[in-house]
């Protein structure tokens, strides 16, 4: 079981849901700009060109062990961050939170939340 934040557009239908896990997001560690540009999260993408470029600047009085070190553990706590980046990036988007839901997957979590809602299907 995992934890997910439910999101929807109500003006949108009940279509328009995004339930967002609560874990490690191994994709924002390892590619952390390109899952930024693929999440639409500018600020965060902002954030981590500012991270680079300090460290780009810095590593001739660090070492560049010291910096590699650094990005890596920016780089780890994105992983750890991203489900958070991404509720906030989803909620200036407009779309409106809903809570937590414990569910097995993201379908389960969805369908939970709609039964919740609208009722179960008939």
């Amino acid at each position: 079981m995992s934890i997910f934040a439910i999101h929807s557009r109500p003006e949108e239908g009940p279509e328009a849901i995004e339930a967002v896990p609560e874990r490690f997001v191994w994709s924002a560690f390892l590619f952390t700009p390109f899952w930024a540009l693929a999440k639409h999260a500018w600020a965060f993408l902002a954030l981590w060109l500012l991270v680079v470029a300090i460290l780009a600047i810095a590593h001739a009085q660090i070492g560049v062990e010291a910096a590699a070190t650094l990005y890596g553990l920016f780089a780890l706590w994105s992983g750890f961050a991203a489900p958070g980046i991404i509720n906030r990036t989803l909620m200036r988007a407009g779309w409106l939170a809903h809570g937590d839901l414990a569910a097995s997957d993201r379908e389960t979590a969805e369908r939970a939340w709609l039964e919740r809602v609208y009722g179960a299907a008939r």
